[in-house]
């Protein structure tokens, strides 16, 4: 039976080198197959498209699910978007600024940056995207931030943060996913890993009990939760080891090849 089989990016196609990252050569190998054997295998990541760069876009997958289920393509074909609206992205704008925020704005066609520096590991994502794909990346004024289309962002904290009166004001309209180290992903609420999966389940009328989700870090939870077998790669943040069905080996270690193996799927 057709499996729909669904792969965080960082940490688990790819190493999470930021500049440096390797893809093995098994993990090819093991997607090729897994293709061949007939069934369907989508990236779902917490990047946005326009965090999508060549190297990934490279890869043999029939899609993607990007911003934690904001998105969806299928062979090239858009299936889905949603874009925060316009009036609730101008009141979160505001209020990063006032509430001392430091963030970066994901969208389908465009990443958004402050032109003031960071001093946060979000300089470091700055820095990463400016090599990696410059033609997406918008420098924007703080004060000048407005009627920007962007689905999901992530902000951290530093010293001045107020980050207790931000989330308090959109705890209702907001997920907020900690990342760790005052880093926080976040979404619209009623979007996720596990929405994207979903969506495509009923897209291809695949049952539930043939999905398979693979991943590293604590935003994967809810794609694990949520499909019919979880796996865990060997370098995963410990929250996921007791929540998964299967910890495999780790990214260099051929984690994903021994995956498929062990399902008897390559």
């Amino acid at each position: 039976m057709k499996k729909l089989i669904f792969f965080d990016i960082d940490g688990t196609v790819i190493t999470d080198d930021g500049l440096q990252r390797i893809i093995p050569e098994n993990t090819l190998k093991a997607l090729h197959e897994l293709r061949d054997n007939g069934h369907l295998c989508f990236i779902n990541t917490g990047r946005s498209l326009a965090e999508l760069d060549k190297l990934i876009k490279g890869l043999p997958f029939d899609g993607y699910i990007c911003g934690c289920g904001t998105y969806i393509e299928y062979m090239g074909k858009k299936l889905f978007s949603h874009t925060l609206p316009k009036s609730l992205g101008n009141q979160i704008l505001g209020q990063l600024n006032a509430c001392h925020l430091e963030w970066v704005l994901e969208g389908t066609s465009n990443i958004y940056y402050s032109s003031e520096p960071y001093k946060t590991r979000i300089g470091k994502f700055k820095k990463e995207h400016l090599a990696l794909l410059p033609d997406t990346i918008c420098m924007v004024p703080p004060k000048e931030a407005t009627n920007l289309p962007f689905d999901k962002f992530c902000i951290c904290l530093g010293k001045d943060s107020e980050f207790d009166k931000f989330y308090a004001t959109f705890q209702d309209s907001l997920t907020f996913i900690d990342r760790g180290g005052g880093f926080y992903e976040i979404v619209p609420h009623g979007f996720s890993k596990a929405s994207g999966i979903a969506y495509l389940e009923s897209y291809f009328h695949i049952p539930h009990e043939h999905t398979i989700a693979i991943g590293d870090s604590t935003n994967d939870l809810p794609m694990l939760d949520y499909a019919a077998y979880s796996i865990a790669m060997g370098n995963s943040d410990k929250e996921l080891f007791p929540v998964v069905d299967y910890i495999t080996d780790s990214v260099l270690d051929d984690g994903i090849y021994h995956a498929m193996q062990h399902l008897k799927l390559i």
